[in-house]
């Protein structure tokens, strides 16, 4: 038992606990009070409430003022008034010896404290100490403790102090030496005590008496043996060990009594939880913490600190299980040290051998009598934390294995492999623990290996399924260099590649080589060599990729190796992001097309998929590639392929919801490059709706899922996305850093590198570098046409390019390019047509410019990027004030701030603060409502055009008025047809101030 203290010394945090009916934490002064079975006082009574029991974090909840008093005894009553009844009856001169027996924890020091402090408050004299093993060999070392913490007059604690030999002996004194002068010593102290006890009532505690140096026990012996007229009272605690002769021939007398501490019932902890916890909560985490506590009042407690710890007070409100933290950890390694060396001992033997933990495994174990193991097992499960020799709480095993070092575990490991094996036990199960002890060369080790390697896949499968990749890893590493066949060593090595590959994509690389020579050997199958390829790709290796297809290419093309759908997704996969590989082994047999019927004309959203590819398959089609998705089955390549089949569809919605679906289940499986991957593609997502924060945050959070070494030439893209992110919303400093990381240069050679090129040259557009941004465009367009990857909704270098070329004067050129990328999208996109009609406005005359504006604005509110909808508005609001309709410019450019600022686009939002005109405030309310047949129009249909008109989108101003998109749309057609317009930007300008309220 521990003590709290509030910071005064003359305060202690007592908790009364153990077996009867009650548990009970108050601080009060050491100098005596005393505490009624009920709670009441019994004289003077201080209750703090910013101290609780067992040294853990205080429990001040609850109370107005902040604190909560720990009160109220739980399932201690009995023993409480046993031990009053007793100390009564030895104050009229019948002495009573008491012994209270416990598990480790279980409150018998609390149970102590607070009878002293009932005793104290009586009026008896109080003498205290407690037994500890390192004090063993302290001569009269407890009787050293009453001597310095006693309530007797000094000079009666003198005399004993000088008995004991404790005092400083006179010049020409001798201290007691000999046996015969120490059992001289001790009768004489123990005459000492009975004359003390003359005065009044004497109480005297000893707690942990077992571990009291054998001077002190012979005091005490003594003394029992005349404490039955004396107005003496002796209380001993102890544990659960064989009582020692003291107790056992004080148990033999009349005047003595034995009480032995149960740990808590589930209703007992219930009402522990109540005191410090919601009582909903504590009702429903009753049952759990009882199972993970087996009662015990200490782990208990920790499970509550845990459970109002700061960082996790929130979730443990609402939740119906307990919550094991820190302080549980804290308590059960506290628990095992009190128990003495054989019980952790004894602890960790149960935690390596696990399931097989049995007494007499145990015992050949730990090398020590069976006796000796069923005491500690018995100590084990009084304590809470184990039944039938098994842990009550994963928890617990975590922790007391977290604590050993690797040696230690290694050598726990190797005796328990080796008893295993001994006693026949499966090779199935015996090699996990030659597994976690690392190397094992002895013969019987070895044998068990060859052995159990068969059973290593299946092992490894099954880790896998749980989630547990290291382990899967460990197994498959442990089954390929064991197996003595070379066929199906290369087959273990392969998907041992592979599963590391989702975790650690650098870690996959060390087996590339061991692969590529099996490949050399024909041993690997023909979806082993293509995820090898994808490998040597990603890792910026063209060379070895596309030596390893001329080796699959030598092969007999009957032979039953090859993979359809493995080789169309390495095909689709080369000629998407490494177009120079690709053209080197397009007509390759190892990637060549399966014969079949020519397949339907390909739509223009799809024209994203490089040449030599498949037929693209509806938008539905990626959707079902993701649904049937799994983490560490499905190839990531597949993945990456369907969600930019999304994209290029400029259905955003859908890929932010496979994103996130994806996202969930690859941070529950640990899964760090489908993390990695995933969060880019967010950012992807994210740019492309003009969300730029979140689009910056997701790509450097990608950064950092994997290192450098793991993304290979692949870490081009969400390093582009981060600089572009960066450079929209002003962040120049950021960009810039990032352009300064290192790359691999062949990423140079990859798609990657013409995002990072498109990137780039957006940051020195920005940053008035145009002819920077010239050159960086141009690169990007010479080779997209030379890797015949020449479409606008992948890489719309030609939009990029016109706008370098605007800012260098050469705008005839840019409204050719920007004219032909129009034509290439074609009608279909909403996205992309109205970024590229935007910049063919910026090159266009004003007569033209206007209309192209309120086309770019009603795309672009379709296609829900805000970013480049904002853009929009600026260059409206800029022709809308040229032409001298500064309401409607101001009205616009309002509209644009709102956007800027939803999107965090810091620089434009100071741009526009920066160039605002000082023109009226509120457009005239008179405008809208003079304007020629607005009077015809419902107020509904006013409403939603007072929206539309300051560029609200259908969405927004639906949930604006609390109404449907639909509803939204059929307003809007009845104010355009009663109004005479065609568009949104042809609507009145001047806002009624009830619509300008919840705009």
């Amino acid at each position: 038992m521990h003590h709290a203290h509030s910071g005064d010394p003359d305060w202690r945090g007592v908790l009364f606990s153990d077996g009867g009916k009650m548990l009970m934490t108050v601080s009060v002064p050491v100098s005596g009070v005393a505490i009624a079975p009920s709670g009441t006082a019994v004289g003077q009574v201080n209750l703090v409430g910013n101290v609780h029991c067992l040294g853990q974090e205080r429990c001040a909840r609850g109370s107005s003022s902040g604190r909560k008093s720990c009160m109220g005894l739980v399932e201690r009553e009995a023993v409480m008034s046993e031990l009053r009844a007793a100390l009564s009856d030895s104050a009229k001169g019948c002495g009573k010896v008491a012994v209270i027996r416990g598990g480790i924890a279980s409150g018998k020091t609390a149970l102590l404290r607070a009878f002293e402090e009932h005793a104290v408050a009586a009026g008896a004299t109080l003498l205290r100490a407690s037994g500890a093993p390192s004090e063993q060999s302290l001569r009269f070392g407890v009787i050293e403790q009453f001597l310095s913490g006693a309530t007797a007059p000094p000079e009666a604690t003198e005399s004993l102090s000088h008995l004991a030999g404790l005092t400083t002996p006179q010049v020409g004194g001798e201290a007691p030496s000999s046996a015969q002068s120490g059992t001289r010593a001790a009768h004489d102290l123990c005459v000492g005590l009975l004359e003390l006890s003359r005065q009044g009532p004497l109480v005297i505690t000893v707690d942990d008496h077992q571990f009291a140096d054998s001077a002190s026990l012979q005091v005490l012996t003594y003394l029992q043996h005349r404490i039955g007229t004396a107005r003496v009272m002796l209380l001993l605690s102890q544990g659960t060990e064989a009582p020692s002769e003291l107790v056992a021939e004080a148990l033999r007398q009349p005047y003595s009594r034995q009480f032995t501490l149960s740990p808590l019932s589930p209703e007992g902890v219930g009402q522990l939880l109540a005191q410090r916890l919601d009582s909903l909560v504590a009702d429903q985490q009753a049952p759990g913490s009882y199972a993970v506590t087996g009662g015990n009042p200490l782990l208990t407690h920790a499970l509550i600190d845990d459970s109002l710890a700061p960082d996790q007070e929130a979730a443990a409100g609402a939740a119906v299980e307990p919550v094991a933290g820190q302080a549980f950890t804290r308590a059960v390694l506290a628990i095992l040290r009190r128990g003495g060396p054989q019980l952790l001992r004894t602890a960790r033997a149960v935690a390596v051998l696990g399931e097989f933990a049995a007494p007499a495994l145990l015992a050949r174990f730990l090398d020590v009598r069976p006796s000796v193991v069923g005491g500690a097992l018995e100590t084990l499960e009084l304590a809470g934390l184990t039944t039938d020799a098994q842990f009550r709480y994963h928890g617990t095993r975590t922790a007391v294995l977290d604590e050993l070092t690797p040696e230690e575990r290694s050598a726990l490991n190797r005796r328990a492999a080796e008893l295993l094996h001994h006693d026949g036990v499966a090779p199935s199960d015996v090699v996990g623990y030659l597994l976690a002890a690392g190397e094992a060369d002895e013969p019987w080790a070895v044998r068990v290996l060859h052995a159990a390697a068969d059973q290593a896949l299946a092992h490894a499968e099954q880790a896998l399924a749980g989630g547990k990749v290291a382990e899967a890893v460990q197994y498959l590493e442990f089954a390929s260099r064991s197996c003595g066949d070379e066929h199906k060593r290369a087959m273990l090595t392969a998907r041992l590649a592979w599963v590391q590959w989702t975790i650690s994509p650098a870690a996959a690389t060390r087996h590339h080589g061991p692969l590529q020579t099996a490949l050399e050997k024909e041993l690997l199958s023909g979806r082993e060599v293509m995820r090898l390829v994808r490998s040597l790709a990603w890792h910026g290796r063209p060379k070895e990729a596309v030596r390893a297809l001329e080796c699959l290419d030598a092969l007999p093309e009957g032979d039953g190796s090859r993979d359809p759908a493995e080789r169309r997704l390495t095909r689709q996969w080369l000629a998407r992001w490494y177009p120079q590989i690709f053209a080197q082994v397009e007509r390759h047999a190892a990637l060549a097309e399966p014969m079949s019927s020519p397949g339907p004309v390909r739509r223009p959203h799809t024209a994203v998929l490089p040449r030599g590819t498949a037929p693209a398959p509806a938008v539905d089609g990626p959707e079902q590639v993701l649904q049937r998705a799994r983490v560490r089955e499905t190839p990531l390549a597949s993945v990456i392929s369907a969600l930019h089949e999304l994209l290029a569809a400029e259905r955003f919605e859908r890929a932010m919801y496979w994103c996130n679906e994806l996202l969930q289940k690859a941070e529950g499986q640990h899964a760090a490059a489908w993390r990695g991957v995933l969060l880019d593609t967010r950012a992807a997502v994210s740019l492309r709706l003009g969300d730029l924060a979140d689009a910056e945050r997701d790509a450097c959070s990608a950064l950092t899922a994997l290192s450098a070494r793991s993304w290979g030439v692949a870490i081009g893209s969400p390093l582009s996305h981060a600089i572009h992110a960066a450079t929209m919303r002003g962040h120049f400093d950021r960009a810039e850093a990032l352009l300064h990381q290192m790359i691999p240069q062949s990423m140079m050679d990859t798609r990657y590198g013409l995002q990072y090129r498109t990137a780039r040259g957006h940051f020195h557009l920005a940053t008035d570098r145009p002819h920077a941004a010239l050159e960086d465009f141009e690169a990007v367009g010479d080779l997209v046409v030379k890797w015949k990857l020449d479409h606008p909704m992948a890489l719309p270098w030609r939009g990029d390019l016109a706008q370098a070329l605007v800012r260098v004067g050469q705008t005839d050129r840019a409204r050719e390019l920007i004219k032909d990328q129009l034509r290439m999208i074609g009608p279909d996109s909403t996205r992309m047509r109205g970024i590229s009609l935007g910049i063919l406005a910026s090159v266009s005359d004003l007569k033209q410019r206007l209309p192209l504006l309120g086309e770019v604005v009603d795309l672009l509110q379709a296609g829900g990027d805000r970013y480049q909808l904002a853009q929009a508005f600026v260059e409206l609001g800029q022709v809308w004030q040229i032409l001298g309709k500064l309401d409607r410019a101001q009205l616009i450019r309002r509209r644009a701030l709102q956007l800027a600022k939803s999107c965090h686009a810091e620089q434009l939002s100071h741009q526009l603060l920066a160039t605002r005109e000082p023109l009226n405030s509120e457009p005239a309310t008179s405008q809208w409502e003079d304007a020629e047949g607005m009077a015809v129009l419902s107020e509904a249909e006013r409403r939603v055009a007072a929206l539309a008109a300051l560029g609200r989108t259908n969405r927004e101003i639906g949930r604006k008025l609390h109404i449907t998109v639909s509803t939204v749309e059929q307003h809007l057609t009845r104010v355009y047809r009663k109004l005479n317009i065609k568009r949104r930007a042809d609507l009145p300008v001047g806002l009624p101030a009830d619509i300008a309220d919840i705009a």
